[in-house]
């Protein structure tokens, strides 16, 4: 009977443990907080059957037309009609030389030069979607441009028109010598065919605003099956915009995310969203709702960064990890010790490699940030000495990181090789990954990853780099830093760490997101280059052999048994963030699901997001939708 008892009032705790959260005030010394418990993967989105009965009827009606304030924003070619999607194609054509050009390096600078007197909207829009590019009206510009540009690093779209070739405005001499110096493609968009030239030639037979979304893919190696009757590989290399018929979903189904993302958005769960599902390696639902802020001043695009939390583990920090592996410097089986000097007499030294990734550490789950939260934020709005960059007019004071860093090997194993879901085991990996590459781990991730992969909108410290319209606020933090956080990473830890951590910090758009993990189901290959060996990615993806998780990612097989009834495979890997993000790839589908929010503006206590269940049940919809397409019908 003792022994019943014991166990039930340890199970008691056990429980009370799991649902506990820290709550801080200015007023009461802060405490460093119990160790968080593992975070589901949709955070609480499961709910009771009574709060299921008293929400009511969660899946909506099919709507044809998408309800209003929840269109998504821009030409997206996921909207338009499937036969349209089709004939469209066949008013493409590709001449001329394709190889080395095509498809265009999205990672050199990129340049657009047209006539003065036409812009193809909808084809900048696309290339965007890519690379940011500069756009310059042709005439005398182009020696100049030829004479500045680093050669075959920069690429250089130019546009034609029939007027161009018929007035004369540009000679096949002038442009010969243009093309010796340059990456150069030539777009003519015109009833007439172009000249035969000596460059890749793409000719938009028709202008439509789908055929110049085509158009823009194709240069990229993103088009949906290739182009038909082209020597371009009919196997995309990056991801590109398709209907969702091509891969045999049935827009109708799709249709009903609609409803839910919006529904999160008037019960204020959260101000906007984006959303994106891809299949077979093509976006066939892109949208994005909302706006910034509840008060409704600017909307969300499908351009805009969104703060990751908790997904930065798996986008960076473990992709660093996979790379020493790679790269033959650490091995999983290696402990702390073994690498880093400042570990050799801590207390956790003799952790491994494969432990932290796991979070089978025992350690505690959160950053030491205590001893900074029971005073006035440390942030300067000048830079003094080293002062580390975190934003505009926004510096951490040279000594600070250290400080966090070094309070961070005096933190004890009092339990050790136990399941513990936290933040200390990824910025251990940090240590190790900056440790080998001695610079920082944003820099390593830019120059290996984000960088030559055309991920322009992956980035820590994004304020320091794209304009604050472009940054959807995360919170209102009235606590601690007393200001809206606006391109400023959301964790306290991150932020004394320099707004580059291993637990927190990156930040993202919907798309770049995807196609990080679109890289990861083509074993390691995007944009024809191969970036991981299929047999990392395989370890590091695999269940890990100590909890429901893997090697850096969650598992969706650890969570909702629910998903696998509609089909989701127990392969499926990914991970959620703090902020009300999350990114699922199925390697058995193909399939690719991002959902990114703010649900933590104004207030991070607001967990209506994960009460209403929105993001399981769009993920839900989407496995409903597989395979729902009849060309028949």
């Amino acid at each position: 009977m003792s022994r019943l008892l014991l166990g039930l009032v340890t199970l008691l705790l056990l429980t009370l443990g799991f649902v506990w959260f820290p709550v801080y005030s200015p007023s009461v010394p802060v405490q460093e907080p119990p160790a968080v418990a593992p975070e589901p993967a949709y955070g609480f989105d499961r709910l009771s059957p009574q709060d299921a009965a008293a929400e009511g009827s969660w899946l909506p009606e099919v709507e044809v037309t998408r309800p209003a304030g929840s269109a998504g924003t821009g030409f997206s070619l996921d909207q338009v009609l499937y036969d349209d999607w089709l004939a469209a194609r066949g008013y493409l054509q590709l001449a001329g030389p394709v190889q080395p050009t095509l498809p265009l390096n999205t990672a050199g600078p990129l340049w657009i030069i047209r006539p003065e007197a036409r812009v193809l909207p909808v084809f900048n829009a696309t290339v965007e979607g890519f690379a940011p590019f500069r756009e310059l009206t042709y005439g005398a510009s182009l020696p100049a441009l030829a004479a500045n540009c680093d050669g075959y690093q920069t690429s250089v779209i130019l546009l034609t028109t029939d007027e161009t070739w018929a007035g004369q405005s540009l000679s096949q001499d002038a442009l010969r010598d243009f093309a010796a110096q340059l990456n150069l493609v030539v777009v003519h968009e015109g009833i007439a065919p172009p000249p035969a030239l000596s460059v890749p030639v793409v000719w938009l037979r028709k202008d439509q605003p789908i055929v110049q979304a085509l158009a823009g893919q194709l240069l990229f190696g993103a088009l949906p099956g290739g182009l038909p009757g082209s020597s371009l590989s009919s196997v995309a290399e990056r991801i590109g915009h398709a209907p969702p018929e091509w891969a045999g979903m049935d827009r109708t189904a799709l249709a009903r995310i609609d409803a839910l993302a919006q529904r999160a958005i008037d019960r204020e769960a959260t101000p906007g969203c984006q959303v994106l599902v891809v299949k077979n390696g093509a976006i066939v639902y892109d949208r994005s709702f909302g706006h910034h802020t509840y008060q409704e001043e600017q909307e969300v695009h499908p351009q805009d960064l969104y703060d990751l939390a908790s997904i930065t583990k798996a986008a960076a920090t473990t992709l660093g990890v996979m790379s020493l592996v790679e790269d033959g410097r650490v091995a999983l089986a290696d402990r702390l010790r073994d690498h880093l000097p400042e570990y050799r007499r801590s207390g956790i030294r003799y952790l491994r490699v494969r432990h932290l990734l796991a979070h089978q550490t025992g350690l505690q789950a959160n950053l030491p940030v205590a001893h900074w939260l029971n005073k006035p934020a440390p942030f300067l709005d000048s830079p003094v000495d080293e002062a580390i960059p975190l934003a505009p007019s926004v510096y951490l004071p040279a000594g600070e990181r250290e400080d966090m860093l070094q309070r961070i090997t005096r933190l004890p194993l009092r339990h050790r090789s136990r399941y513990r879901y936290g933040d200390v085991h990824f910025v251990l990996l940090q240590q190790l990954v900056e440790h080998y590459y001695g610079r920082a781990m944003d820099s390593v991730l830019r120059d290996r990853f984000y960088g030559p992969m055309g991920l322009h909108r992956l980035a820590f410290r994004p304020g320091l780099v794209f304009p604050a319209k472009e940054l959807v606020p995360s919170a209102k933090d009235g606590r601690w830093r007393h200001k809206e956080l606006r391109g400023e990473v959301h964790d306290e830890g991150a932020s004394l760490l320099g707004g580059v951590a291993g637990n927190a910090g990156l930040f993202a758009n919907s798309r770049d997101l995807a196609s990080l993990f679109q890289m990861l189901l083509w074993q390691g290959r995007y944009g024809g280059q191969q970036w991981l060996e299929p047999a990392t990615i395989t370890t590091f993806t695999q269940r890990n052999g100590y909890n429901y998780r893997a090697f850096g990612f969650d598992r969706l097989a650890g969570h909702s048994r629910k998903l696998q009834q509609y089909g989701a495979s127990r392969d499926a890997f990914g991970h959620t963030g703090f902020t009300g993000g999350c990114v699922w790839a199925d390697p058995e589908h193909d399939l690719i699901y991002v959902f990114l929010s703010n649900r933590t503006y104004p207030d991070p206590k607001n967990n209506r997001l994960l009460r209403l269940g929105t993001r399981e049940r769009i993920h839900q919809l989407i496995y409903q939708s597989l395979g729902t397409y009849d060309p028949e019908a």
